[in-house]
């Protein structure tokens, strides 16, 4: 789709059926327990800021917009594939005209074990990144950035979260440019919750994914971590087994029995993604990837693409497709 002014791009993770079918009697902010003034809401629970990591923006540079999570104690919010959970947040980010907005970039989470399975989340705080690019032409002035941001946060109960935040920041032209400064270099708490964010396999010395039609296969190095963890990526029809690891002579090794369900896929091309999150810390090294299987059976492998790259579309669905 096509916009004459303003841009405005959705982008999340999971699936909207499955947010209405978690959290279908839950109202927006509203105590779901019925005991009133005793509970907070969902934004009382979950502070939300926006911030860019840079101080202005030169003419073609890509920058992030960070958002970031103040998640109250012994709360949570979820993963781009919550598992067992509710949704994941969702983000509609709108930029001047000419901008183009990636996908986001999703920090590791971590697994908390609910009565029916696994769920992937994030506790305490935690920060979205959406590549934004800026147009050749761009001249002195400034530029707006808005986002409206939904979210579920959940302990026992869950409740569902949204607001509308704004971003200004200094643009330069070529004539006017001077070396952009990162704010995060300035920032440590946007410097911390960076290194939480995956870097693509592929560029790990020797990283690998590969399916061969029943298993999915990921090697990498493994930088000295005696602890692995596999978050498998949401793909309608695809389902995955618990991962085997090795890790022996500082290398990993994980295999995933997987199956797929083509009447489940919804149409969408079948893609296997997941995250390999190495240590039991929230900066420790993590990998994502992505394998592409064609619809004749035969097993494309590929690399998840980075982050940063361009969305020539306005509108992106969860899957950034």
């Amino acid at each position: 789709m096509r916009y004459i002014g303003p841009r405005k791009s959705w982008l999340g993770g999971g699936v909207l059926g499955g947010l209405m079918l978690a959290v279908s009697s839950v109202a927006y902010g509203q105590d779901p327990s019925g005991q009133g003034a005793g509970r907070k809401s969902a934004e009382e629970l979950v502070a939300v800021r926006t911030v860019v990591d840079v101080a202005s923006i030169a003419p073609g540079q890509t920058f992030h917009l960070a958002v970031i999570f103040d998640i109250e104690p012994q709360w949570h919010i979820y993963w781009k594939n919550p598992g067992e959970g509710a949704p994941p947040p969702t983000l509609a980010i709108e930029v001047p005209k000419g901008f183009e907005v990636g996908e986001v970039r999703w920090p590791r989470p971590i697994v908390v074990q609910s009565p029916i399975g696994p769920t992937y989340v994030y506790e305490n705080q935690a920060a979205l990144f959406v590549p934004i690019t800026a147009p050749d032409d761009l001249m002195d002035g400034s530029a707006t950035i808005r986002a409206d941001i939904r979210w579920a946060v959940c302990k026992a109960v869950c409740l569902l979260g949204r607001g509308r935040w704004s971003v200004d920041v200094r643009t330069v032209s070529a004539d006017s440019q001077t070396d952009p400064v990162p704010v995060s270099a300035a920032d440590p708490v946007l410097a911390r919750l960076k290194k939480r964010l995956p870097e693509p396999l592929a560029k790990a010395a020797g990283g690998s994914a590969d399916f061969d039609g029943t298993t999915l296969t990921i090697t990498g190095p493994a930088m000295g971590r005696s602890v692995l963890t596999f978050f498998p990526g949401a793909t309608p029809g695809v389902s995955y087994a618990d991962p085997t690891v090795t890790i022996e002579a500082d290398r990993f090794r994980v295999e995933v029995a997987v199956q797929i369900d083509r009447r489940n896929t919804l149409g969408k091309r079948v893609v296997l993604s997941g995250l390999v999150a190495l240590g039991p810390e929230d900066d420790d090294p993590s990998y994502d990837f992505e394998v592409e299987h064609s619809n004749d059976d035969r097993p494309q492998s590929r690399f998840h693409r980075d982050r940063g790259q361009r969305k020539s579309s306005g509108i992106l669905d969860s899957n950034g497709a």
